[in-house]
Order: C-alpha cells, then sequence, then structure tokens
C-alpha cells in the first residue's frame, strides 16, 4: 500500500478534528440517530466544495415505481455546440450506505460529469433504508433503467446508448443492474463503479487493516448500514445483494472499476474487476494509490478527485463513441 497522499492525510486530519469537537452524547445512540447524523452529515458536505456548473438544463420528475414515484433528476450537459440527439445517457446510483443520500447531495458532482462526459445523466433518488429496506433500492434502480429506455425519446436519449453507474452503495447498485441488464436487457454501454460495495458480508481482508475508520469509512458503520438495510434471514451472497458472488458474469457490460487503496472496500472492487476480466469482460480498473474512499466527491479539496471525474468523463464518451 503506498503512502497517503497529503492533501488525503489534510482531509482527514480536519475531518477528525470535526468529529472531536461534537458534543459527547449523554447516552449510547440508537441506530436511527446514527442514521440521521449521517444524513446531516451528507447534506451539509455537499460535496466537499466541488465547483458548481452550468448545464443547458436541469428537470426533476417522476417515474412509475413498485411502491409509487421514483424521484430522478436529469441533466442536460453544457457544450461548444448543442448536445447532438438523441444523446447517450447514464443512470446515476448515489452512494450513502443504502441509508442516505440525496440528489441534492450530489447535484454539484453530476453536473461537472454531466458537462466531461457530453452524455445526459438521469441522477435516481432511490428508496433508503430503514424506512425502505432491501429490496426497494433494487426495485427502483431497475424502475429507472427500464424507464429510460423505454421512455428514451421522451428526454431525447438514445436507447442504444446507455450506462449505468455510481459510486459506494450506487456502485452495488449499478453492478446488479449491469448484471440482470446482461440477461433481461436493455444493453448497456458501460457500467460505471466508483469504489463500490460488493460484498455485504463484508469478510474482505481490508476491513481489518483499514476499516477502522481511520481512512474515513469504518467497518463497524458499514454493517450498521447494512443491517438497516437488509432484513433478518436474507442471504449477503445472494447476486441481488453482493453482486460480486454472482456465478454467471456472461454478457455483463463492459466496466470502469475506480478503486482506493486506503479504502477498505478495494478488495471487493478489486476483485470483481478479476472476475469481470477472466469471463471476458473488457475492463477499465484503476486502484488509485494513497487515496481514501469517496474520492470523486472530494474533488473540491483533493487534485484527484477532479482527476477522477476527467477520467470517469473521458470513458464515458469513449464508451458512448
Amino acid at each position: 500500500m503506498s503512502a497517503l497522499d497529503p492533501q488525503v492525510n489534510a482531509f482527514l486530519e480536519q475531518f477528525h478534528a470535526n468529529q472531536a469537537l461534537q458534543p459527547s452524547p449523554t447516552e449510547a445512540p440508537s441506530a436511527m440517530e446514527k442514521i440521521l447524523a449521517v444524513r446531516d452529515w451528507m447534506t451539509s458536505a455537499r460535496g466537499h466544495g466541488i465547483a458548481f456548473e452550468s448545464v443547458t438544463r436541469v428537470r426533476d420528475f417522476g417515474i412509475p415505481g413498485t411502491a409509487g414515484k421514483v424521484l430522478v433528476r436529469l441533466y442536460v450537459p453544457k457544450g461548444k455546440s448543442a448536445l447532438p440527439m438523441p444523446a447517450p445517457v447514464l443512470v446515476y446510483y448515489h452512494g450513502g450506505g443504502f441509508v442516505a443520500g440525496d440528489l441534492e447531495g450530489y447535484d454539484n458532482l453530476l453536473r461537472a460529469l454531466a458537462n466531461r462526459a457530453q452524455c445526459l445523466i438521469v441522477s435516481v433518488a432511490y428508496r433508503l433504508a430503514p424506512e425502505h429496506p432491501y429490496p426497494a433500492a433494487n426495485e427502483d434502480s431497475w424502475a429507472a433503467l427500464t424507464w429510460v429506455h423505454e421512455h428514451a425519446a421522451e428526454i431525447g436519449a438514445d436507447p442504444k446508448r446507455i450506462a449505468v453507474g455510481g459510486d459506494s452503495a450506487g456502485g452495488l447498485l449499478a453492478a446488479w443492474v449491469a448484471q440482470k441488464a446482461a440477461k433481461a436487457g436493455p444493453k448497456l454501454s458501460v457500467q460505471v463503479l466508483l469504489y463500490p460495495c460488493l460484498d455485504a458480508t463484508t469478510s474482505r481482508s481490508s476491513w481489518k487493516e483499514l476499516g477502522t475508520g481511520a481512512y474515513f469509512l469504518s467497518h463497524t458503520q458499514m454493517r450498521e448500514w447494512y443491517d438497516a438495510y437488509l432484513p433478518p434471514g436474507i442471504n449477503r451472497e445472494d447476486p441481488k445483494v453482493s453482486p460480486l458472488f454472482a456465478s454467471d458474469l456472461t454478457g455483463v457490460a463492459p466496466a470502469l472499476i475506480i478503486t482506493a487503496d486506503h479504502d477498505p472496500l478495494h478488495v471487493e472492487g478489486d476483485e470483481y474487476a478479476a472476475r469481470l476480466k477472466a469471463a471476458d469482460i473488457p475492463v477499465y480498473h484503476t486502484c488509485w494509490p494513497g487515496m481514501v474512499h469517496g474520492l470523486a466527491s472530494m474533488a473540491g479539496v483533493i487534485d484527484a478527485g477532479k482527476a477522477l471525474i476527467d477520467q470517469t468523463g473521458a470513458a464515458l464518451r469513449k464508451a458512448f463513441a
């Protein structure tokens, strides 16, 4: 493992200093109180200062889901010339451990990515646990992809140039959607998995070494989030829950997989990249040295986060060409 990047080290020092300033609770917080705190933190972080970028258009609307409307946000990028129509489209699932995250928290990141990739982006506000446990997030994620494919003309999208993507928990949803699409359609141009969760058993070796919380993500916290997301009795090695355990990857979309060597999730991401390659799936995989979980969302304070957004945009342009 490489040395921690100096900008990452400074970020972590400030993060832990801020945590230490928080008043100590008089009694142990409940599971729900911990989740509400995570939601508040993600709202306040707002992409850690990622610059706001103008795009041609942003529109929020609801699409049909299994339990009512699923809110999505459409981004139309800003470019030197008008975006050719029909345009390629990325269906994006945000991170947040299945218990947090929303459209607003990812707004600046996805504006930047839409402009770099020169594609439409549909950001999906899937239902969160514990109010809406598994399979709610999976259902909403699949509903969003199938709606975009079936109603592509309504948003100016090309049904033959669709990608899925996500970070962290959203990376798990994107990986599962890509596996399902390989069997049921639609055909995807690429799947973009940014430091994805892929193994709900949290049993990979990197959790012991890196999951103390020192590098931002805690093993204890991740297990609490999975416990909130997954009802008792759910098999955590089911590929719908843990895409890493899928036995048949035939026909799965080509992948861009980004991991970070100080992220306890990196082993499952690295293993999935190797498994896809073994199944003859084209894979571009980078394990960023000296980096931690959530790199793209730290682009406002870490230069490598900006580079990752650029890299992801270039990969999408290539996949859609």
